[in-house]
């Protein structure tokens, strides 16, 4: 699933020039999955002699059926199948989530390394609780780009599968039965993730194969991308009714029911937010820093006392922050948090310059660049506003406010470019 939310998460690695990060939240799956395996599927395809756990389990309810006394080791001993150890069980159950999310990492490189092949910048993998997901920086130009950068994932997957599938029933009489069970859960779960991903609700891939499609047909992005959200609403709205409906029968909160629950929500909030990008994107189309700037700032030396800065500077301006110049050039920025950091009893011996953040990268604009990308720093930054820099002199400051404003004028006004200020 491509998506260019997610940017938090700690790097584990680097494949192909992409940075492949772990969000918080995929602690929660890692441990239900491994569970869910340990004490369930893994025993179950154990009982099969490494075939499907469903067979497994229909194995169980034969001898339950017959013998419903027998205890589990009873149960091994009646089918004639050795039973594993309770390390080799929770190895396997570990393994087995650990390579889900090797198969996943897998099928988002693919979108990932298509959509570099065709031009998008990427920023990164992100996996977290519902699987995993490219971060790109801008969506597709054109219906190609957009079919291929969205089936590359499922045409993974499905290989995926399709090599598991291969080796389990090629390969199975000369492979234990922990490895085929392995095999058959890599097959079935890689052939899902391609199932999953191509039902056509936005923003699943399927849900982009079906905006690339109404796209090529309408000639309009903007409608098809509102037609493929309204398709991926309808299935989030499916799966809510599905967990409700099973809450409802089974008159208890089971873990499965509340699952689909809150992966309906999920896709609703993020088919929404896909057709919202889509408008954002086009609403800033050509805009640049140079048609927002503010010339005029306010901007202190690194060398005055931070009383002095308080009194002569955050009473008299009511600014948050403030850019410092030594110069000419921008050598940082200090704000009320900054100063607040130090005792008061200090503020008339400690100066700007041992309080303030050195500038970095991420922390400056230049005129040229697109107000899409700058809204993103400052999102992800948690920034009202940005210095802008030129030559790394500061030439003016770009403001949260400014941009929303305008957006929200190019919106009412369908989109029409500001006038270009005088040079």
């Amino acid at each position: 699933m491509a998506n260019s939310g997610l940017a938090s998460g700690w790097p584990i690695a680097r494949i192909f020039g992409i940075t492949i990060r772990l969000h918080v939240s995929w602690i929660v799956i890692f441990v239900l999955l491994t569970f869910s395996l340990g004490t369930q599927i893994i025993p179950l395809s154990n009982l099969a002699d490494g075939g499907s756990w469903w067979k497994g389990d229909q194995i169980l309810n034969r001898v339950h059926a017959q013998y419903p006394w027998m205890e589990s080791e009873q149960v091994f001993r009646f089918v004639g199948v050795d039973r594993w150890s309770a390390g080799e069980v929770w190895m396997l159950a570990v393994i087995g989530t650990l390579g889900l999310f090797v198969c996943v990492v897998a099928h988002e490189l693919s979108h990932s390394i298509v959509a570099h092949g065709a031009g998008i910048s990427v920023e990164g993998i992100t996996l977290f609780v519902f699987g995993g997901v490219s971060r790109l920086r801008q969506e597709a130009h054109t219906p190609g780009v957009e079919f291929k950068v969205a089936i590359a994932g499922p045409v993974m997957s499905l290989l995926l599968g399709g090599a598991c599938a291969g080796m389990y029933y090629g390969l199975g009489d000369w492979l234990p039965a922990q490895a085929r069970t392995l095999l058959y859960y890599f097959f079935f779960i890689n052939v899902a993730l391609f199932i999953f991903n191509l039902l056509p609700g936005f923003p699943l891939d399927g849900g982009r194969v079906l905006r690339a499609a109404l796209w090529a047909l309408l000639r309009d992005v903007r409608r098809a991308t509102a037609i493929a959200s309204a398709c991926g609403r309808a299935f989030a709205g499916f799966l809510i009714f599905v967990g409700v409906l099973q809450i409802y029968w089974t008159r208890s909160l089971d873990l499965g029911a509340l699952w689909w629950i809150v992966l309906g929500l999920f896709l609703w909030s993020a088919a929404g937010a896909g057709y919202r990008q889509l408008a954002l994107h086009e609403a800033l189309a050509g805009v640049t820093v140079g048609d927002v700037i503010q010339k005029d700032v306010v901007a202190v030396p690194p060398d005055l006392s931070l009383d002095k800065l308080v009194d002569e500077y955050f009473y008299r301006y009511r600014f948050h922050s403030f850019p410092v110049l030594d110069a000419g050039r921008l050598v940082g920025t200090v704000s009320l948090r900054d100063v607040q950091a130090v005792p008061r009893v200090d503020w008339a011996l400690r100066t700007v310059r041992e309080a303030m953040h050195e500038i970095g990268e991420n922390s400056v604009v230049r005129p040229q660049e697109d107000l899409e990308s700058v809204l993103r720093k400052m999102v992800e930054g948690g920034r009202g506003h940005l210095p802008v820099v030129d030559g790394g002199r500061l030439v003016g400051v770009v403001t949260r406010h400014d941009l929303l404003t305008l957006l929200q004028i190019r919106t009412d006004l369908g989109g029409r470019a500001p006038p270009r200020p005088p040079v």
